[in-house]
C-alpha cells in the first residue's frame, strides 16, 4: 500500500499518529453502527412490548371491574399502541373471541397457538414466522378480577423484516461509512510524508548493501526535512570528510561492534524469556550471567542483575530443604551431573532438577547450569503410582472372590442349592462392584476429555429429591443414622441432568454414611433461590485433617486415617461428583475438622 515495504521498522511517533487516526475512524464507526441499530430496531423490542401490554392489561381488567364486558371493545379500539399492531383479540375463558382487530373474527373460537413458546412471568409469548417472511411474536396474558380469570388478552407484535432492516440502515449507513474512510486516507496522505525520509534511507542503505565490495563505499545525502533526513546527511558529510574514524577500518570496527553488541543483546533476551533458569559460573562458582527464572526458582530476595558474583552453590544450598548431592563435589567439576533439590515453597514443598555440565572439560573454564521446576511431573508420577496401588486393590479383591467362588462351584458336586444360589449372588456382586469402578474411571475420564456433556431437560425437583431419599435411606437405617431432611416447601422445576445430579447427591449422602458412626447424624439441606440451587451434606462422622481437606476431589485420593482406610472405596465418587457439578456451572466446597464431622456444599446455578 502506498509503495511502503513491509520490513521497515516505523518509529513510535508515525505509528502513533497512525493509530491516532485509526482510532477516531473507529469510534467514529462504532457511533455509526450504533445510530444504525437504534435506528432499526429501535421500538418492538421484548421489554418495551411487556411494558406496554402490562399497561393495557391494568386498563382492561379496571374497566371490567367497573362495567364488566360491555365496553371492554372500546377500551381496546382506543389504545393507540394496539391499533398500530398486526392484531390484538381477546379470548373468554372458554375460548370465544370477545373482541378482534378484526371485527369477523368476533364470537369465533380463537386461533390454537403455536410456535416456540418463552414466558415473562404469566406473560406466554409464541414465536412464528409468516408467509411473507417476517417473524412475529404473539404474547398472551390472562386478565382476572377479584382474583377469577375472565379473559385473556392476545397481542401480535411484528419483527423488522430484511427488507425493511436493509432500508433503515440504507439511510444513516453513508454517514457511518463516509468519514471513517476520509479519516484513513487523511491519516494515510500523512504517513506516507512521514515516512518519506525513511523510504530514501532505506533506499541508500538497499544500494551500498547491493554494491560491489571492490567499489569505495559512496553515501549520498537525501533532502533534509526532518531529524532523521539531518542525520543521514551529517554521517554522509563525515564520511566523506573522514571524521567518522579517520579511516574506513575505523568504521567497519565500530560498525562489528555495533552489530556483536546487538547480538549478545538479543541473546539474552532469548535467555531472559525462558521458563528454566540458566546460569553462568566461572571456575570458582562465581555467576556471571544468570537469567530471570534463576532468582524465581531459587526465592531469593536478589534479581537476576544482583546475582553476578555471588556464589551460586551458597544460593543453592540456602533454597534446599534437604540437599544430599555430589554436585559442588571436587570428583564431579569435570563431568556433568543432575540432581534433586527440594525446596519448601509457599505452604508446599517444590521439587526443582538442578543440572550442570562443565565448558572446555580439558581446560576447565566454569559450568553451565539448568535449573526447571518439575515439582507437576513428581507428583503426576504419585498420582500414576497411587492409581495402579487403588486400580490393583479393586480389581484384586473381587477377582480373586470371584476366582474362588467359580472354582468351588466347578470342582464341588455336594453344595447344596441355595449355597449355590448364594455363591452365584456373591459373583454376580463382585462383577457388579468391577463394573462400578471401570464404569466411574471412564465416566471422569471422558468428563475431563469433554467427550461426555451434561444434557438439560426440565426437572421436577420434588421428585428428584425423592428419588434420592429412597435411594440413600436403606444405608442410614442399616446404621442406625439420624436422617435430617430440610426441603423447601415448594420447590421450582429446574433445567438440569437429572440423573447426574441425583448420582451427585447420593454419592455425598453415601459418604457422609458411611464415615459417620452408628448413631450419628447426616443432614440433608437444601434451598433454592433465584440464582442457584444449593445442596447442603452435614455429617458429625469421622471429618478430615485439614491438610488433606485440598486432596479430597483429587482421583483416587484417601485419607490416610485408619477409620477411613478400613472403609471399601476408589476414591473417584468426589471428583466424579464435582466434575459434574462443574460441567453444570457450579461448584463444591468442604468443610471438616476431625472428630467432629464434615460439612460438603454444592451450589448451581439457575439457568
Amino acid at each position: 500500500m502506498f509503495g511502503l515495504r513491509s520490513n521497515l521498522g516505523f518509529p513510535k511517533r508515525i505509528v502513533a499518529c497512525y493509530l491516532v487516526f485509526c482510532l477516531l475512524a473507529a469510534s467514529w464507526l462504532a457511533v455509526g453502527v450504533l445510530m444504525t441499530s437504534r435506528s432499526v430496531i429501535e421500538s418492538n423490542t421484548t421489554e418495551t412490548s411487556l411494558a406496554r401490554l402490562g399497561k393495557t392489561v391494568s386498563a382492561v381488567e379496571l374497566e371490567y371491574l367497573r362495567n364488566g364486558h360491555s365496553n371492554l371493545r372500546s377500551i381496546l379500539q382506543s389504545n393507540p399502541w394496539l391499533n398500530e399492531l398486526p392484531s390484538y383479540s381477546l379470548v373468554s375463558p372458554t375460548g370465544m373471541v370477545l373482541a378482534h382487530s378484526d371485527e369477523s373474527q368476533v364470537d369465533l373460537p380463537a386461533k390454537e397457538q403455536q410456535g416456540e413458546l418463552s414466558r415473562w412471568g404469566n406473560v406466554s409469548g409464541y414465536s412464528y414466522q409468516e408467509d411473507n417472511g417476517c417473524t412475529v411474536t404473539e404474547y398472551q396474558v390472562p386478565l382476572f378480577a377479584d382474583e377469577e380469570k375472565f379473559g385473556s388478552l392476545c397481542v401480535v407484535v411484528g419483527q423488522p423484516c430484511l427488507l425493511d432492516s436493509l432500508s433503515s440502515a440504507a439511510k444513516v449507513a453513508p454517514i457511518a461509512i463516509a468519514l471513517p474512510l476520509a479519516l484513513v486516507a487523511v491519516g494515510a496522505v500523512c504517513l506516507v510524508r512521514l515516512i518519506k525520509p525513511i523510504n530514501e534511507v532505506d533506499s541508500k542503505l538497499r544500494k551500498v548493501a547491493l554494491g560491489s565490495p571492490s567499489v569505495d563505499l559512496k553515501i549520498e545525502e537525501i533532502d533534509s526535512s526532518d531529524a532523521l533526513s539531518l542525520g543521514w546527511n551529517r554521517i554522509a558529510r563525515a564520511l566523506s570528510n573522514g571524521e567518522s574514524s579517520g579511516d574506513a577500518g575505523g568504521l567497519e570496527g565500530r560498525l562489528l561492534d555495533v552489530v556483536s553488541a546487538r547480538g549478545q543483546g538479543e541473546m539474552q533476551k532469548v535467555l531472559h524469556s525462558l521458563s528454566d533458569g540458566i546460569a553462568v559460573t566461572d571456575v570458582e562458582g562465581r555467576i556471571t550471567f544468570a537469567n530471570r527464572a534463576v532468582a524465581a526458582l531459587l526465592s531469593t530476595d536478589t534479581s537476576d542483575e544482583k546475582l553476578d558474583g555471588l556464589d551460586l552453590e551458597s544460593q543453592i544450598v540456602e533454597a534446599s530443604c534437604d540437599l544430599e548431592s555430589d554436585l559442588f563435589s571436587e570428583e564431579t567439576l569435570r563431568r556433568p551431573v543432575v540432581t534433586e533439590v527440594h525446596r519448601q515453597g509457599e505452604g508446599e514443598q517444590r521439587t526443582l532438577r538442578v543440572a550442570r555440565r562443565p565448558m572446555n572439560e580439558g581446560d576447565l573454564q566454569g559450568h553451565v547450569w539448568s535449573v526447571r521446576d518439575i515439582t507437576q511431573q513428581k507428583l503426576a508420577e504419585k498420582t500414576r503410582d497411587q492409581f495402579i496401588d487403588v486400580a490393583t486393590h479393586e480389581l484384586r479383591t473381587p477377582l480373586s472372590n470371584i476366582k474362588a467362588y467359580a472354582e468351588t462351584l466347578a470342582t464341588s458336586d455336594a453344595i447344596e442349592v441355595e449355597q449355590q444360589k448364594e455363591f452365584c449372588n456373591i459373583i454376580n456382586g463382585e462383577v457388579t462392584r468391577l463394573a462400578r469402578f471401570v464404569d466411574d474411571l471412564l465416566s471422569i475420564s471422558s468428563m475431563e476429555a469433554g467427550s461426555i456433556v451434561i444434557d438439560r431437560q426440565r426437572t421436577i425437583s420434588a421428585r428428584m429429591f425423592a428419588e434420592v431419599l429412597a435411594k440413600v435411606k436403606p444405608m442410614m437405617n442399616k446404621k442406625d443414622l439420624e436422617f435430617i431432611v430440610d426441603l423447601p416447601e415448594k420447590m421450582p422445576d429446574l433445567e438440569l441432568d437429572k440423573d447426574k445430579i441425583v448420582a451427585v447427591v447420593v454419592n455425598l449422602l453415601g459418604n457422609a454414611a458411611k464415615y459417620t458412626p452408628e448413631s450419628g447424624r447426616v443432614t440433608l439441606r437444601v434451598k433454592i433461590d433465584e440464582s442457584q440451587l444449593l445442596i447442603t451434606v452435614e455429617d458429625t462422622g469421622v471429618g478430615i485433617a485439614q491438610d488433606e481437606v485440598a486432596k479430597v476431589f483429587d482421583k483416587f485420593f484417601r485419607s490416610s486415617d485408619p477409620r477411613i482406610q478400613g472403609e471399601t472405596g476408589t476414591g473417584l465418587g468426589l471428583s466424579l461428583a464435582r466434575e459434574v457439578v462443574r460441567m453444570h456451572g457450579g461448584d463444591i466446597t468442604v468443610e471438616s475438622q476431625i472428630d467432629q464431622g464434615t460439612t460438603f456444599m454444592a451450589s448451581i446455578p439457575i439457568q
